[in-house]
């Protein structure tokens, strides 16, 4: 899949047909999420969202811009927290079963250990919306952000920025959660693909800028200035690494999440680049999506949200995730060489 440093429209990009679902309540020719006025028609529904860990500011984003799309429609939404604990995400969803959800919508920890609380959930005819995720089942539909593309997208932008063959250093989130897994794997097969050497890897087991510090002074010492890049899979370990530069030790260094410290850091020149995973599109598209199923509409098995690449050339452009959460989208699901991809646009 080919980058760009700005968010392709799908719609604008496609030669042939696209499938655009509607079916939001009210009546409304396009798909309505995040404040959209649908009105609710007749039938409430009930949406369980099994979060994975909503302590996360980018997981919150989610959780809030679904609510919003959820309840636009006539909707409850009711919210677990797995706090990164697969055995509580599976007895999570049993709860929700039990309190009668319409809808489950889930970003699974452990995608293969929840299956039995999944299959409760279609034994009772719950349909099931997962995010992120690409093993285990009996899902309705699969909501991807290109969280390994976007890995790859950085190994290209750092050969483009220092030149062929680079040496490379990787801070690496938990293998264990499948987003995370994702973008480890994604910078890895690019670097292996552009003939980049990966000097060291370690992983960030404190998710934080004090966690990734130490890693990176340890490689300083180590190489020194043979380390002509870093990647990080989230924002805070970037700016972590960034911290540790030095006259003799000034690598570029890459981010992931796009929050409004990996901006600002982007803006300052302390990152070359971050990765915006549209956080509150995600929601808005899961909460349109649950509405879609609770309608008894079909949705592709899986369907695409692609991430933006943010660096100086574009960082004044993007929009703070409390901005977003006051706008209103139009989305559909376009067909782009047999991919599905979300169409997502500000409305007005």
């Amino acid at each position: 899949m080919r980058y760009t440093k700005r968010l392709l429209s799908a719609g604008a990009v496609l030669l042939g047909a696209a499938l655009v679902l509607t079916g939001c309540s009210g009546g409304d020719a396009g798909g309505d999420a995040g404040g959209g006025d649908t009105g609710g028609g007749d039938d409430s529904f009930v949406v369980g969202y099994a979060g994975a860990v909503q302590a996360n500011p980018n997981n919150k984003a989610i959780e809030d811009a679904l609510r919003v799309s959820v309840e636009d429609n006539g909707g409850e939404l009711i919210v677990t927290d797995a706090n990164f604990d697969p055995s509580k995400q599976f007895s999570d969803v049993q709860s929700l079963i039990n309190q009668g959800i319409d809808v489950l919508v889930i970003w699974p920890l452990d995608p293969l250990s929840i299956q039995p609380a999944i299959q409760q959930a279609d034994e009772a005819g719950i349909p099931v919306l997962v995010q992120d995720t690409t093993e285990g089942g009996p899902y309705a539909s699969n909501f991807q952000v290109t969280n390994y593309e976007s890995g790859d997208a950085a190994s290209a932008l750092i050969e483009e920025t220092v030149g062929p063959n680079a040496n490379v250093a990787q801070i690496e989130g938990l293998p264990s959660v499948g987003v995370l897994d994702a973008r480890n794997r994604g910078f890895a097969d690019g670097a292996a693909e552009r003939g980049q050497t990966i000097l060291a890897s370690q992983i960030n087991e404190l998710d934080s800028a004090d966690g990734a510090r130490p890693i990176v002074d340890a490689w300083k010492s180590r190489f020194g200035s043979e380390i002509q890049a870093i990647f990080a899979y989230n924002d805070p370990s970037a700016i972590g690494a960034a911290s540790a530069k030095s006259d003799d030790f000034d690598p570029v260094i890459i981010g992931m999440n796009g929050d409004s410290d990996g901006v600002a850091a982007v803006k300052d020149g302390r990152l070359l680049a971050t990765f915006d995973f549209h956080p509150v599109q995600v929601g808005a598209t899961l909460g349109w999506g649950a509405h879609q199923l609770f309608l008894g509409e079909k949705l592709p098995e899986t369907v695409i949200l692609e991430a933006t690449m943010i660096t100086a050339e574009n960082a004044d452009e993007w929009t703070p995730v409390a901005d977003m959460l006051q706008k209103k989208f139009d989305i559909s699901i376009v067909e782009d060489g047999g991919v599905s991809k979300f169409d997502v646009q500000v409305r007005g």
